[in-house]
C-alpha cells in the first residue's frame, strides 16, 4: 500500500497568484485520494493557529506546514519540525537558507529546478538539499530531464509535486510513500531516511 502526498501547494489565503481557498484545496485533495499536502506559500509561513484550525477541519488529510522561499538561486521548499519558530527561516541566499534549515532539523527541496535557467548551478553538490522536484506543472520536459539527471548525479531524492495554484492542478503530480505521515516530523524523517 502507498500513500499519496503533494508537497507543493499554494492557496489564495497567502499566495496572491493562487485561485483557490485552502478549504477547497483540502476538499479536492481528499476527493483525489491524497493522504497529505504541503502548504508552501510564497515567502510566507502559515500562522500556527490558522493551520491548526485547518488541520482540525480536515482530520483525514495530513497538512504539512512549509514555505516556498525565494532566493537568487531559485525557489526552495522548506519544512521545519513541528513547533519550530517560523521567524528562523525566510527568503534569502541559498547558502544561508539551506544550512540554517538543516541546523533547525528541517529539510530543503529545490522547487521547479531549471524552469528559467538550464545551466547546472555551481552550488549544486555543495549546498545540502533533501529533495529536488523532477516533475511539476511549472516544468517542461527539458526541465524534468535535467532535474532527474541532477537528482541521480548528486544522490538527491527525486520528488514530483504539483505546484498547485488551483483545485484543477492539485495532485496532478504526487509522491507515493510507503507509510502514512502524520506531521512535519514524520515528513522530515521519511525524506532523510528514504533514498
Amino acid at each position: 500500500m502507498s500513500f499519496g502526498y503533494d508537497l507543493h501547494v499554494h492557496t489564495s489565503r497567502y499566495s496572491s497568484c493562487s485561485h483557490s481557498a485552502p478549504e477547497s484545496m483540502c476538499r479536492e485533495a481528499l476527493k483525489l485520494g491524497l493522504s497529505g499536502i504541503g502548504l508552501t506559500e510564497h515567502d510566507k509561513w502559515w500562522p500556527t493557529p490558522e493551520l491548526e484550525r485547518l488541520r482540525t477541519a480536515f482530520p483525514d488529510l495530513t497538512i504539512f506546514r512549509g514555505i516556498e522561499c525565494s532566493s537568487a538561486e531559485g525557489h526552495f521548499l522548506v519544512f521545519l519540525p513541528e513547533g519550530t519558530s517560523d521567524k528562523e527561516i525566510g527568503p534569502g541566499p541559498l547558502r544561508r537558507l539551506a544550512p540554517r534549515a538543516r541546523d533547525l532539523g528541517g529539510i530543503v527541496i529545490w522547487a521547479h529546478p531549471f524552469r528559467y535557467d538550464r545551466s547546472i548551478p555551481n552550488w549544486l553538490g555543495d549546498v545540502p538539499l533533501d529533495g529536488l522536484e523532477v516533475a511539476s506543472t511549472n516544468m517542461d520536459e527539458k526541465a524534468n530531464d535535467l532535474s532527474l539527471e541532477a537528482a541521480k548525479t548528486h544522490g538527491i531524492m527525486a520528488l514530483e509535486n504539483s505546484d498547485a495554484h488551483d483545485t484543477n492542478s492539485i495532485g496532478v503530480y504526487r509522491n507515493a510513500f510507503s507509510r502514512r505521515l502524520k506531521n512535519n516530523n514524520d515528513l522530515i524523517e521519511h525524506l532523510r531516511n528514504v533514498r
